[in-house]
């Protein structure tokens, strides 16, 4: 299995990644390639620029959410196209407390990709040679094959940079000016998703000239091309074929996807395996429409940015009256933080407005100033519930900027362990109803899907 694919790497987190991934992509979009980009991590953001640069939806590789999944996961969408993977903070910055797991080093020496170091040059000359050496040489299964330098000031400073490195023997790939009318918007939560307008017109194209002037896409893709074939047991791990039995054929599950400007964090992996597993996904919009999609069999409130958008949700009464209808016709819903919130009695947003939301869940919102949750974490159900039985262990991260409080007792989703150590009981299983700030990567726990799939559209199994 021939993959033509490059890591991208950084020094550290704010090396400008992102915005290199982004031009590359669609710099090599624009010489007829098959790009598919990937993001190593979390990340539901950065990828919305890869999918703005290539066209296609990008994808998520992270070893603690797909665990073992990982390369089937990769083979299963890489197919005949050619991977630019953007990494992660800094190049062997993996989970708190191990040697890297998760890191962007790692998930390229999982995938056997040739890496390409970016460095921030802005205030550096020889000294570049010494950073660049170090991480070359960190770790012994790992070499960097290229460098593009970031940011450099000036055309003298391009030759000072040159030369120090040209005793390494690692080609520089390319040198970017600095350029202040680069830096994409951010708030929060990082970069503000392509969705809401966080790419200006003409921004890409901008990008993929720059890149193209200033990179040596000849020799990038040559070292795309080089990355060694796969081996068969990764490739075994790839052909999993999902069987659905014929019961399950006869009805597809219709699941409902709350997909607009404020629900919009989604892995379209999960979403892919979701139709391999006979179903339906039904994009609707809390904001926009009117009512409920008819005859669904479940519903997804995916994360977002609920907090940007709370009047226009709040004055969506009738949408909000048929969901509470659909909530009391037993059919389950699934919700995670921004989704998790709207579910509640109210929100209230920076400012300290505060507005009615569904109230379905009895707690109220608010958004803070410091973040309230970061990192991975293991979760484990307390009851049984329609994504599987009360014991059943899932690995998840959070990422929020927001709070609940509960006016009474309410029945948790999780207890969550961060390392082995308990950290919390997180979020609300009730009757028909899921919801946490804990994120799941459904394609690294497939069985929550098959089981959820089961209850209406007969058993799935891989």
């Amino acid at each position: 299995m021939k993959i033509p694919r490059i890591v991208l790497a950084g020094t550290h987190s704010g090396v400008g990644k992102t915005t290199i991934a982004t031009g590359l992509m669609a710099a090599l979009k624009n010489r007829e390639r098959p790009i598919q980009g990937y993001k190593v991590g979390p990340d539901y953001i950065d990828p919305s620029y890869h999918a703005a640069a290539t066209g296609r939806a990008s994808r998520n590789l992270d070893r603690w959410l797909l665990g073992e999944h990982l390369p089937s996961v990769f083979a299963q969408s890489v197919k005949d196209h050619w991977a630019v993977i953007e990494g992660v903070m800094g190049m062997f910055d993996g989970m708190s407390g191990t040697a890297g797991f998760g890191s962007t080093a790692d998930v390229a020496k999982l995938l056997q990709a040739p890496i390409i170091l970016i460095v921030d040059a802005s205030s550096m000359s020889r000294s570049v040679a010494a950073l660049v050496h170090g991480f070359n040489s960190f770790d012994p299964q790992t070499r960097v094959q290229g460098v593009i330098l970031n940011r450099v000031k000036s055309v003298a400073q391009e030759k000072i940079l040159r030369e120090a490195l040209s005793d390494l023997q690692i080609p520089v790939l390319g040198v970017l000016p600095k350029e202040l009318s680069l830096h994409l918007p951010e708030r929060h939560l990082g970069l503000i998703p392509v969705g809401e307008g966080g790419v200006l017109e003409g921004f890409i194209e901008t990008l993929s000239d720059l890149i193209t002037k200033h990179v040596d896409l000849d020799q990038l893709e040559s070292l795309m091309l080089g990355a060694p074939e796969f081996s068969e047991p990764f490739l075994s791990k790839a052909t999993k074929n999902i069987k659905v039995t014929n019961k399950a054929q006869h009805h597809k599950f219709r699941l409902g996807l709350a997909k607009d400007e404020a629900f919009l964090f989604y892995y379209q992996d999960a979403l892919d395996l979701a139709e391999r597993l006979n179903s339906i996904i039904v994009p609707f919009s809390p904001l926009h429409d009117q009512a409920v999609p008819h005859d669904l069999d479940g519903i997804f409130l995916g994360g977002g940015f609920p907090e940007l958008h709370l009047k226009r949700l709040s004055e969506n009464t009738s949408f909000i009256d048929s969901l509470r209808a659909y909530s009391a016709s037993g059919k389950p819903i699934y919700a995670e933080c921004g989704g998790y919130m709207y579910l509640g009695k109210s929100i209230k947003d920076f400012q300290g407005n505060e507005l009615p939301m569904v109230g379905l869940i009895p707690m109220k919102a608010e958004m803070t100033k410091r973040l309230q949750g970061i990192g991975y974490r293991r979760g484990v159900f307390r009851q049984d519930n329609f994504l599987g039985p009360c014991g059943s262990e899932v690995q998840g991260h959070e990422f929020h900027y927001s709070r609940v409080v509960y006016d009474k007792a309410y029945p948790p989703a999780y207890e969550l362990f961060k390392a082995d150590q308990t950290d919390r009981i997180e979020g609300y299983a009730h009757d028909n109803i899921i919801a946490s700030y804990l994120h799941l990567h459904f394609s690294g726990h497939q069985e929550l899907l098959q089981h959820w799939f089961a209850s209406r559209s007969g058993r799935t199994e891989l």
